[in-house]
């Protein structure tokens, strides 16, 4: 059975984005970038609430914490966040991102490391990067970016995706057994008539799913990198995807408006409840100990 959407929220976010399930409070996280806002939504009741507003930057994603918190990236720093009451306190920052360039999609690896890109600021020009957070310290991974986009993992670990969104890549990164990346090969491109790749994640079959900016879309590629469905949306920059729900059957999608007036009941900037028969994982937790440990400067 396709998936089909089973929930229309209409939140009207500037910049939808890093979709999150929470297992253990049975709701999904979300955030408006731009609007600088925190989503919570309980797929049990149908309520879609803001709980944290008025930061003082854009944001850039979420992940869990193994103390029951979450990590709040900004387009700067690192804050921890309270699921419940959306309270937030400042943690370190094992690097920032040089001036022009900004945090902007990042996620938990199954070894528990953080990869976390890095783009540029005014969507131009290639200064960005991806960054790997571990016990060891912090990694830079590859550069040369302009949007960094969307990291996921296989099941087993032994798989990285990314998304290089301005080219239009996918790239794959290969895994040795401690989580660090040994090669890169292209993944998949993504023709231009079909948008550029956006927000990623997997189900429990290892395939990857990934958000179509101005393309209307969730593609769905195996693990050789070919198309085997492609999931349509009323929106038309679909962001990024995140599956959860008790059985895993619920996948979220967030999107951003245009840049053109949509008017009141535009579905841009609107998130979307699917479920199909594929079912996802609960993303692995980080340990926020592993921020205050600084690695090497970059060359």
């Amino acid at each position: 059975m396709p998936f089909g959407i089973i929930r229309h929220i209409a939140a009207a976010s500037h910049l939808g984005e890093a979709p999150l399930w929470l297992p253990t409070s049975g709701v999904f996280l979300w955030l408006d970038l731009h609007g600088r806002q925190v989503h919570r939504f309980d797929p049990q009741g149908g309520n879609d609430r803001v709980i944290a507003s008025g930061f003082a930057e854009n944001l850039a994603c979420l992940v869990r914490l193994n103390d029951g918190f979450v990590l709040l990236v900004t387009a700067t720093g690192f804050l921890r966040l309270d699921p419940a009451s959306g309270d937030t306190t400042p943690l370190p920052a094992p690097l920032r991102p040089p001036a022009g360039t900004c945090f902007n999609d990042g996620k938990v690896a199954p070894d528990g490391s953080l990869w976390l890109g890095i783009s540029d600021v005014d969507e131009g020009e290639p200064t960005g990067s991806l960054h790997r957070v571990s016990a060891a310290g912090v990694e830079c991974i590859d550069r040369g970016f302009v949007v960094a986009n969307g990291p996921a993992f296989s099941p087993d670990g032994r798989d990285a995706y990314f998304a290089d969104t301005v080219s239009g890549n996918i790239l794959h990164y290969a895994l040795d057994a401690g989580g660090r990346p040994v090669g890169r090969t292209l993944f998949a491109s993504v023709p231009a008539d079909e948008g550029m790749p956006d927000g990623m994640t997997t189900d429990r079959d290892g395939l990857l799913y990934s958000a179509h900016w101005q393309g209307s879309c969730i593609s769905v590629r195996d693990p050789g990198g070919t198309t085997v469905e492609t999931i349509a949306l009323p929106a038309g920059n679909v962001t990024s995807c995140a599956f959860g729900g008790e059985d895993g059957s619920l996948l979220l999608a967030t999107s951003a408006a245009r840049d053109e007036d949509d008017g009141p009941r535009s579905p841009h900037g609107d998130a979307f409840v699917l479920r199909g028969q594929s079912r996802g994982m609960p993303e692995p937790e980080f340990d926020p100990a592993w921020l205050g440990r600084e690695g090497p400067p970059d060359p």
